[in-house]
């Protein structure tokens, strides 16, 4: 049955593939639609449908599967929320902003190192530095982990 293969997926694969991934996400695309591919080839063996024209997009969908892109990006996110809000990992890990502006930034702005190469800009504190100041106001400033979660 399905329901027991997509728990199989969930439990083994998904684990395996997501262990410690806010530490090492991917910046470059081409490593990104790998890790996808293996999602996209799970989406098929769980319902058992290999036909070429089937979409793939919509097997995850009604299976509940949001991209590991996404899942990645959420587990990044909150584990920039747990160093922003420990005081001695923020001040050890994170730099003051140089500056902000009381109309376009929260008041959680954090600064972004600069950055020489992409393999420096693409890893967890330079890349999720930048997506943290872009939240928006009402998520950046939740204190409790729990609620910012699934804000």
């Amino acid at each position: 049955p399905s329901s027991l293969k997509l728990l199989l997926y969930k439990s083994l694969v998904r684990s395996k593939l997501e262990y410690a991934a806010s530490v090492w996400d991917p910046g470059m695309e081409y490593l990104v639609q790998s890790l996808e591919a293996v999602q996209n080839k799970s989406a098929r063996f769980i319902l058992s449908n290999y036909h070429r024209t089937s979409s793939v997009t919509s097997m995850k969908l009604s299976l509940s599967l949001p991209t590991l892109a996404l899942r990645r990006q959420y587990s990044r996110h909150s584990l920039f929320h747990k160093i922003y809000h420990n005081p001695a990992m923020r001040h050890n890990l994170l730099t003051p902003p140089y500056y902000i502006s009381r109309r376009l930034d929260h008041k959680n702005k954090v600064g972004v190192f600069p950055c020489n190469t992409n393999a420096f800009f693409y890893s967890f504190i330079p890349r999720t530095s930048v997506e943290w100041n872009h939240l928006p106001h009402d998520i950046a400033t939740i204190d409790d982990l729990c609620i910012f979660k699934y804000a």
